[in-house]
């Protein structure tokens, strides 16, 4: 045999050789490998096309934002293509770009917000922006410009944009510029003003209010009729006041007065009164002329307001901590200039018609004398503490026949022995001793301090203990005359203790006890 012969031979009697089911087999596998390369390289070719499309994110240049001045040119070519062009606001510079052919250039409007691509084309546009600096406007120009001022009292010329416009703005309102600080964009409401109208009108009615009917009667005649007969009060030739005050201890019905005057005049089917509610302390700001401005602004409101044939009422909580009397060295006589605000404007309501003003103070002392004079305020009211009669009336209103009492028991009954408790003159209600500028001790009982808003407060416990009886109990709530007489004796405790660090001639003028006597006052 050859050589050739013989590996033949070999080869065919070696047992390694591979059947057809191995090869078959072995196929199979070189298959599935092919597959799973293929499937990798499926996967890489993913993973770089994501790679590749993140660099063109990363490679991608910014966009810009500008503000929309006016277009200046827009034309459409024989084709149909627009070719504009527009001015804008750019870092603070004034610009001229060209408009993109798929931006309508009539849609671009003055003071919106323009997107610039890297080659400074207009490629969208965006509405007013929503953020900007807020300035206060001193004049409106004949030409519709506004003169504004920033918080130094620095003032520039600003042009109105978008919905300002056609819109009606007057001194003192808020605008805000772009950032530019060339343009107006919209008005800024100002907290104070929204808090100054009272958008509901308030609940409180004149038969809410118990005790008090001469002062009722009174602050009735002044504001509300020469509101319904203006002709009586034309025919004899009397103007009607221009103001009320309100005076006396605190607790009284000073703020409910005014409530009720607010719904008496807001509820008339002719023309319904305004109410514009303005709390003293809130009108003392630490930067100079911000009160004073505060001041006009109201009075601006009341005049708008007034202007419609609607009779305005401006009431002034807390008159005493706004206008002191000037020169007294409280408050680091701020009072000086803002006296002489109120003045001026309340002085400036004598034009005008159907516009009042009703103060409201625990210390008519401290208010400056030239605010008190005849044809200013010129009712004064005094709001005083309750005698047994008027507290009766004023517990009737908060213990009332629809309560569920014990057995056997009336609400008027009730409400006798509650003032009977109160206004004995058993050692048991006395809180405490003052010293008058002679020396001489006089006693000091919860008699003497009681007002409406205690009188509640005592309902208010009596009620409260009725139902934590009725929850330890597991049984129906029932309001007993004994749990009237814990409320007292415990609302008689709390009074004796209030004294122990109170300032004597301080206490005694808030409180009207002894004005200008009470030297001392030491608890019981």
């Amino acid at each position: 045999m050859s050589s050739a012969q013989d590996r033949e031979l070999i080869e065919f009697d070696d047992p390694q050789v591979s059947t057809p089911e191995q090869l078959a087999a072995q196929n199979d596998a070189l298959r599935q490998r092919n597959h799973a390369l293929a499937q990798a390289l499926t996967r890489a070719g993913q993973e770089l096309s994501k790679a590749k499309a993140q660099m063109d994110v990363f490679a991608q240049p910014p966009l810009t934002y500008a503000t929309m001045v006016r277009v200046v040119s827009d034309t459409t070519d024989r084709f149909g293509v627009q070719h504009a062009t527009a001015e804008i606001m750019h870092g603070g510079r004034a610009m001229v770009v060209a408009v993109a052919p798929n931006v309508q250039a009539s849609r671009l409007r003055m003071g919106s917000t323009v997107v610039l691509n890297e080659t400074m084309l207009i490629v969208g546009h965006r509405t007013v922006p929503l953020h900007g600096q807020v300035r206060t406007v001193n004049e409106v120009l004949p030409d519709g410009r506004l003169l504004v001022a920033d918080a130094s009292g620095s003032t520039m010329v600003v042009e109105r944009a978008g919905d300002l416009i056609r819109a009606h703005i007057k001194p003192d309102d808020a605008v805000m510029l772009d950032a530019s600080q060339r343009m107006a964009l919209q008005i800024v409401p100002r907290g104070e003003q929204a808090d100054l109208v009272l958008e509901e009108v308030p609940d409180v009615t004149f038969d809410d209010i118990g005790g008090l009917t001469e002062q009722i009667s009174r602050i009735r005649d002044a504001v509300e009729l020469p509101y319904v007969h203006r002709e009586l009060f034309a025919s004899v030739h009397l103007a009607p006041p221009k103001g009320v005050l309100l005076y006396g201890p605190p607790g009284n019905g000073k703020t409910l007065i005014a409530k009720a005057v607010a719904r008496a005049l807001s509820t008339r089917s002719d023309r319904p009164g305004v109410f514009l509610s303005v709390k003293g302390p809130e009108l003392l700001n630490k930067y100079v002329g911000e009160s004073e401005r505060m001041i006009r602004m109201i009075f601006d409101r009341a005049r708008e307001r007034a202007a419609a044939g609607s009779p305005v009422i401006v009431f002034i909580d807390e008159m005493d901590s706004l206008l002191r009397t000037r020169g007294s060295g409280v408050s680091s006589d701020v009072e000086t200039t803002i006296v002489p605000q109120f003045l001026t404007e309340l002085d400036g309501v004598e034009s005008l018609e159907n516009v009042m003003v009703i103060g409201a103070s625990n210390r008519i002392d401290m208010i400056d004398p030239a605010v008190l004079r005849p044809g200013r305020l010129d009712v004064k009211i005094r709001i005083d503490r309750p005698d047994k009669e008027a507290a009766r009336s004023i517990v009737r209103h908060y213990l009332t026949d629809d309560l569920p009492l014990a057995a056997g028991q009336s609400a008027a009954g009730m409400a006798q022995t509650l003032v009977e408790q109160i206004y004995t003159a058993d050692e048991r209600r006395r809180i405490g001793s003052y010293m008058d500028e002679r020396g001489t001790w006089m006693p000091l009982t919860m008699a003497d301090v009681t007002s409406g808003a205690s009188l509640k407060n005592i309902v208010d416990r009596a009620k409260m203990k009725a139902v934590k009886h009725a929850i330890d109990a597991q049984a129906p709530v029932s309001l007993t005359p004994a749990m009237l007489v814990e409320a007292v004796d415990e609302e008689c405790h709390d009074l004796a203790h209030t004294l122990a660090d109170v300032d004597a001639a301080q206490w005694a003028r808030t409180n009207g006890i002894g004005v200008g006597e009470v030297t001392r006052i030491r608890t019981r």
